[in-house]
């Protein structure tokens, strides 16, 4: 037999059915194979118990666990990436997905940043232009025949609301087309499609920490899965990835 709780765990479990009531918009614009009912609502209540009861937002590795326990919870097939895999995070029903998280200081609404889409610690090594291209198509080609979508979580801090977007991994495709003179600088920052009035993104060959980013990504290009609007509680310690 399950004890009754004591005054203290009750207080506990009065506060989290609290938080768990508490305000939230949730809007889904568009139709997703993964964020079905079952899902948005598991995911919901983490936001909301991290928000409101905890005092703290989803950070990287709680938005991990967020997401993998909310697909689970929904019934579809989950496996986690292997230690040292280094392109994806998540396989769902076969697709594998790669996580990103930001609440970062001076989100953009249409733009989004990855400040590390993954290592390569090649980029440190590499002094011409040939070296440099052959390196990083072959990386984006992997990359894009491996992942099949990346999922970003962002949180606009201020206004406590948090945005779920898919970036197709087939708008890094692009890649391949860019010309070998691009290459040149040793840590060059390349706008694709090259010569565009309005580039997809930007590449950025990062040669201090040996990994590739992605910037300026068009919003528009990419699928808004759900939005949360919460009650802002106040500044919060926060982690990006």
């Amino acid at each position: 037999m399950i004890p009754a709780p004591d005054a203290t765990e009750q207080g506990y479990l009065d506060e989290l059915l609290t938080a768990m009531r508490g305000p939230c918009e949730e809007t889904r614009p568009v139709p997703s194979e993964i964020l079905s009912d079952a899902f948005a609502r598991e995911f919901r209540a983490t936001l909301l118990i991290h928000h409101y009861f905890l005092g703290s937002p989803l950070a990287t590795n709680s938005f991990e666990a967020a997401f993998t326990r909310a697909a689970r919870s929904a019934g579809h097939r989950v496996a986690q990436a292997d230690d040292g895999q280094r392109f994806w995070d998540v396989e769902i029903d076969g697709r594998k997905i790669s996580l990103k998280s930001t609440a970062q200081k001076g989100l953009r609404a249409r733009r989004l940043h990855i400040s590390k889409l993954c290592e390569a610690a090649w980029i440190q090594d590499m002094r011409g232009p040939a070296q440099r291209e052959e390196a990083t198509k072959r990386l984006f080609a992997d990359y894009t025949a491996t992942v099949d979508s990346i999922i970003q979580l962002r949180l606009f801090r201020a206004a406590a609301h948090y945005e779920l977007v898919e970036i197709p991994t087939s708008l890094l495709r692009q890649v391949a087309h860019v010309p070998r003179a691009a290459f040149a600088p040793d840590g060059p920052s390349i706008a694709i499609p090259e010569g565009a009035p309005s580039p997809e993104f930007t590449l950025k060959l990062d040669r201090s920490d040996a990994k590739v980013t992605l910037t300026n990504i068009d919003k528009a290009a990419c699928r808004v899965l759900a939005t949360w609007q919460l009650r802002p509680e106040g500044e919060f310690a926060l982690a990006s990835a």
